[in-house]
């Protein structure tokens, strides 16, 4: 792969433009969309952008797939709701806490796993989720069991202060890991990606900046998990379900990546989609899955592959 199209000034001015765009309209669009209901499903865009974003730091750069994305989601969530009704700490301290113990877990589970080669490591991050969504479902006098944690105090006391904070929060963490994805880190990252093997025989650590990268996107995974509780005033063992951490690595596949920026386009548009087929009903599943297969059949580098040769054979003919 030629490095102009990954760090080029070119693209990496058109990314930029295009993050920029993004956030003014990330800003405007209670403008358009008022209702309490179009606000709502927005804000789990935003949720679930933060989610794969954080995920294709580690995955989609160094190529360790984490099955167990839930695991720090799940985690973080129940640590805020915990924090929140027996000890009565505001969103201000259960979002960070939550991100930190988060991030503690994944130093943990990268130390032991991270070392390991081939699928092991999905292995063991698919463990470990499983094993915290049945703890949760059998301590049921600590976690709920299937009802969860009700009673959270509220993030914002109205939808639009939601879509707000949840959005600005999303900016946030969409370009600390571009700029991140693009510093002498980033790039060391998507040289373990390439081939590991070169990486060691250069003399990197590969270990170390892997483990930092698991940490980061545990963090900010367990973050959102936190805010999200808050948000919904509830958590639950779904939080937790191997389910939430296959659909985040479906957006982040169905966008592009490697990238930080295809997940936005995958989670933005597998939640507007499983959204609006509502309304076949029980054939909302099929059509959704379907969907799903034909763009990674036909697109395997994702969505943004085929903007970014759509903006560049538009650009070709302009110039000719």
């Amino acid at each position: 792969m030629n490095p102009e199209d990954l760090f080029g000034p070119k693209i990496i001015y058109r990314r930029l433009l295009g993050l920029g765009i993004f956030s003014v309209v990330v800003l405007l669009l209670p403008l358009v969309f008022q209702h309490d209901y179009h606000l709502e499903l927005l804000f789990l865009c935003h949720y679930y952008v933060i989610l794969a974003c954080s995920w294709d730091l580690l995955t989609g750069f160094t190529g360790n797939v984490n099955f167990g994305h839930a695991f720090f989601i799940g985690g973080a969530g129940f640590t805020g709701a915990l924090l929140n009704i027996h000890l009565g700490w505001t969103y201000w301290l259960t979002i960070p806490i939550g991100g930190l113990v988060a991030a503690f877990c994944g130093l943990v589970v990268g130390s032991f796993t991270l070392r390991l080669k081939g699928p092991y490591f999905a292995a063991v991050t698919f463990c470990f989720a499983t094993l915290l969504y049945k703890w949760i479902m059998i301590r049921f006098d600590i976690f709920g069991g299937e009802e969860g944690l009700p009673g959270i105090d509220w993030l914002m006391e109205t939808a639009l202060g939601n879509y707000y904070f949840s959005g600005i929060f999303m900016l946030a963490v969409v370009f600390f890991l571009y700029f991140f994805s693009k510093s002498p880190f980033g790039l060391i990252l998507r040289s373990i990606g390439e081939n590991e093997t070169t990486s060691e025989g250069s003399g990197i650590n590969t270990t170390f900046y892997k483990i930092v990268a698991f940490v980061i996107s545990a963090c900010i995974a367990g973050m959102a998990g936190a805010m999200y509780g808050h948000a919904q005033m509830h958590v639950g063992p779904e939080m937790a379900h191997d389910s939430l951490s296959i659909l985040v690595l479906m957006m982040a596949v169905v966008g592009g990546m490697g990238s930080i920026i295809g997940p936005i386009i995958g989670a933005y548009l597998l939640t507007l989609a499983n959204e609006s087929l509502r309304f076949m009903g029980e054939f909302r599943l099929l059509i959704y899955s379907s969907a799903v297969v034909l763009i990674v059949l036909f697109a395997p580098k994702g969505l943004l592959d085929i903007i970014t040769r759509g903006l560049h054979r538009v650009s070709g003919q302009q110039r000719s």
